[in-house]
């Protein structure tokens, strides 16, 4: 069999950098996170040549679009490649030597920095969680892709708050996740990714030495209260789930019973979230990205099926892929009670 080879190309600005960048690369790393933050990567390049303390050098908010290319990984004469999206310069450093090195860190934001900056006070009523998705992305001069059922929402305030800080705050508050990636903004429901089949199965033999695994009960429930009133309708919407004596408090605002029985279970479920967690490093597997499951055999009561919520890809000594995961526990999907009744 051919050695396994894997390399880097680069986009910058726009242009094709691999020829003049490649032979540099010290260093690469790509972290891919299933939602919350923004991907990010890391390059490292030394400046044989003092280019890059000169004529090349760096701008924040430069763009970067690296592909992964591996030869033989799996087999004599294959050949793939993985694109890991769009990055901005968001970070650079030089340190000495000889030769002098370059640390270059890009995030996979907008184009459009008053996504994360901009703080803004506005209105949305009778809008859709997609809708008002829509909206958000195009002031970013992204689109929006959006993989979850419909959410009406009668009215909602953003209030001093980016457009980053509040949609993402109220997609979590409906039980859903967002994620920016190759200028996109992702909405995605975790519980349906959660029940696709795993996509590989790993064993001990996979990892390499010095994989961990941790539970805890702390930060955990067993059932959740949800009281709220709202006072423009002189209702109050009651809920309760689960049962058992490590039960959450609410009482975030909602507009009807519905809406509230969507974030009592939202708020409960996402408090459960990591309750086990396992962190393991091995040869890069082509293809698994954040938010796909896979399947862990062999360890006893370690096994199970995991979430990904982080892969770390690390090109430098070979190829290798660090994978932050969390086992799926049941959801609890049914309440107990479920009322409204006048204040």
């Amino acid at each position: 069999m051919e050695p396994r080879k894997a390399t880097v190309t680069l986009t910058y600005n726009g242009a094709n950098a691999t020829e003049s960048i490649v032979p540099d690369l010290a260093s690469f790393s790509y972290i891919d996170v299933a939602s919350g933050s923004s991907d990010s990567i890391s390059v490292e390049l030394t400046d044989r040549g003092r280019r890059w303390i000169g004529p090349w050098f760096p701008v924040k908010g430069d763009t970067l679009k690296p592909v992964i290319q591996t030869r033989n990984w799996n087999g004599d004469g294959q050949i793939q490649a993985f694109a890991c999206g769009t990055f901005q310069v968001d970070d650079f450093s030089f340190s000495g030597g000889p030769p002098i090195r370059l640390s270059l860190d890009g995030l996979a934001l907008p184009a459009d920095s008053s996504f994360k900056t901009t703080q803004r006070t506005l209105t949305y009523e009778d809008a859709t969680l997609q809708e008002i998705g829509q909206e958000i992305a195009g002031r970013a001069g992204i689109t929006l892709f959006y993989e979850a059922d419909t959410i009406s929402i009668k009215r909602i305030e953003q209030t001093n708050q980016s457009d980053c800080e509040f949609y993402n705050k109220l997609v979590t508050d409906y039980g859903l996740v967002l994620k920016i990636y190759d200028n996109r903004l992702v909405v995605f429901s975790e519980a349906q990714y959660e029940a696709k089949a795993a996509k590989l199965t790993l064993t001990e033999a996979d990892f390499e030495p010095g994989w961990s695994w941790d539970t805890t009960l702390e930060g955990t429930y067993t059932g959740i209260k949800y009281q709220y009133t709202n006072a423009d309708q002189n209702k109050t919407f009651t809920v309760e789930a689960g049962g058992g004596n490590r039960i959450k408090t609410s009482n975030t605002a909602a507009d009807n019973l519905s809406e509230a029985i969507t974030i009592a279970l939202a708020e409960l479920n996402a408090a459960n979230k990591g309750t086990t967690t396992m962190s393991i490093t091995l040869k890069a597997q082509l293809g698994l990205i954040a938010s796909d499951c896979v399947e862990i055999k062999g360890l006893q009561k370690l096994d199970g099926k995991y979430y990904i919520e982080k892969i770390t890809h690390s090109i430098g000594s070979g190829y290798k892929m660090t994978l932050e995961m969390r086992r799926v526990e049941e959801r609890i999907t049914t309440v107990t009670v479920a009322k409204e009744s006048a204040a």
